[in-house]
């Protein structure tokens, strides 16, 4: 699943592409997309509006409509959005939105499991009020990280992944930043001391920011709005290396499952 990187190439792309453009027409492909409308009821309060911009929250993008209207895209597993000069939709595209330019911004999705969704307002949408901390914004402090984390028996790759504590983290980039910090996945929340925190708050930013420079993590499906792959799985440390040497100490790179998802450590370099 695109984790926040990855999603915030796509806003860049969004934003330097289709900002300030107007939805001529909408047409989607696959019921399925739209969990929460109707087909017709989407297409019609679309058709019209312009998109004043686009913006991230946690791993949702936010295009904010004129006049005014929410449209959220979660990409989950395989989704992506690519702008491109066609006239005829492929196998995975499951919603179109003509835009004035001529030009389609295309939902695609192959495994049909990322989703659209109306809202009149940001307010309005539950699920982004529940969103934690913006792992990026000056609210990722030392002292917030202690709140969330400080007093649970959980173990800190899973605190890691809850998005109701810190948004936008996933897989890859847990099993990245623990490394970084010289963190074992399995420790308790509750025994990561202010320094190790400390660590954590400066890895987290700086691993997060050079992998957003290089267009995110492409392992399987991600792609950037032109299609083409990111580039930051040329710098993963740990993540999908099991076997392979650690590239601090030479230790074999160790994969256990928290959760029902791989973790990837270093048994050595992460106590």
């Amino acid at each position: 699943m695109p984790e926040l990187p990855e999603v915030e190439t796509v806003v860049r792309g969004l934003q330097r592409t289709i900002q300030g453009e107007v939805i001529q027409k909408v047409q989607i492909f696959r019921e399925r997309t739209l969990p929460i409308q109707e087909i017709d009821e989407f297409q019609e309060q679309l058709a019209g509006k312009t998109i004043m911009e686009v913006a991230r929250r946690g791993k949702y993008i936010l295009f904010h409509l004129t006049p005014p209207l929410l449209l959220i895209a979660h990409l989950r597993m395989t989704g992506k959005f690519i702008v491109a000069d066609i006239d005829q939709p492929a196998k995975h595209h499951r919603a179109w939105f003509t835009l004035q330019s001529g030009v389609q911004l295309i939902f695609d999705d192959m495994r049909c499991f990322g989703t659209l969704e109306l809202y009149p307002s940001l307010e309005q949408c539950r699920k982004l009020q529940e969103q934690g901390i913006e792992p990026l914004s000056k609210e990722l402090t030392v002292e917030n990280i202690s709140k969330l984390f400080g007093k649970s028996t959980k173990e800190i790759k899973n605190l890691l992944l809850n998005q109701s504590k810190i948004v936008g983290i996933g897989n890859i980039y847990a099993s990245e930043i623990l490394f970084a910090s010289g963190i074992s996945p399995f420790r308790q929340g509750q025994s990561i001391s202010r320094e190790e925190i400390q660590k954590l708050q400066k890895e987290t930013q700086r691993i997060l920011h050079i992998a957003i420079t290089k267009n995110g993590t492409s392992i399987s499906d991600f792609r950037k709005v032109d299609d083409k792959t990111g580039e930051f799985q040329n710098f993963l440390q740990v993540y999908g290396k099991h076997g392979q040497p650690c590239p601090t100490c030479g230790t074999p790179i160790q994969r256990a499952v928290q959760q029902q998802r791989s973790s990837f450590y270093c048994s050595v370099c992460q106590n």
